[in-house]
């Protein structure tokens, strides 16, 4: 069973963009309310706006955590009895047993498939090139053991 990850995702970056997010949502808190309690300075540039911008920028470090935690879970895996796929466009893993495809050819970055009166396509949009050729190398040997 052979399982590749489409996207790398180092750890690191996801923990740094969470912790530096949290970092900046409390620091930017603590500041607005330390201004309201001082009386708010509405006066652009200066003022009290300064902790406003940390909170949004602690909430876009967020997001970009988020981001690539959920670039993390999409596969394509392979095994002796089935082909399994999560790929950012679909919602749900798909899973087509190996006994069902009929044709699968794979073009640069597309894969089509053929299995009992339904067409998949999959599209490897983004994906690094050492993993690209990994992918590949399993169609290849998958349509190897159809024919």
């Amino acid at each position: 069973m052979e399982r590749i990850q489409i996207y790398k995702v180092k750890k690191v970056n996801v923990r740094f963009f969470m912790w530096f997010s949290l970092f900046f949502v409390i620091f930017g808190l603590v500041d607005l309310i330390n201004a309201f309690i001082n009386g708010f300075s509405t006066k652009f540039p200066g003022g009290d706006w300064l902790s406003v911008i940390y909170i949004l920028q602690g909430i876009t470090f967020a997001l970009m955590g988020y981001q690539q935690m959920k670039r993390g879970k999409y596969f394509i895996e392979c095994n002796e009895k089935e082909f399994k796929y999560l790929i950012p466009k679909s919602k749900s893993l798909k899973c087509v047993f190996i006994a069902d495809i009929e044709e699968l050819k794979m073009d640069g970055i597309d894969i089509r498939f053929q299995a009992k009166e339904t067409e998949y396509h999959i599209r490897l949009e983004h994906i690094e090139w050492k993993e690209l050729n990994r992918v590949k190398e399993l169609i290849g040997d998958l349509s190897l053991r159809l024919s």
